[in-house]
């Protein structure tokens, strides 16, 4: 599981905009955040939090 849903609503984003920043393509964010695409790369956690301005660790949790 991931929280970059619950990240993306309470910062009013769009996939396209958290993808645009994080140099991914829309549809590859929305299928981690539903949960459709699992186990990202490291990098591409990197470019997702970064994007969200939140830790690798709170956007995806081990737990």
């Amino acid at each position: 599981m991931n929280n970059i849903d619950k990240i993306r609503l309470k910062k009013h984003l769009s996939y396209g905009v958290i993808a645009k920043e994080a140099e991914l393509t829309p549809t590859y964010i929305h299928l981690l955040a539903k949960s459709k695409r699992t186990n990202p790369s490291l990098d591409a956690m990197k470019k997702i939090s970064l994007a969200l301005g939140e830790k690798v660790g709170y956007v995806f949790p081990t737990t």
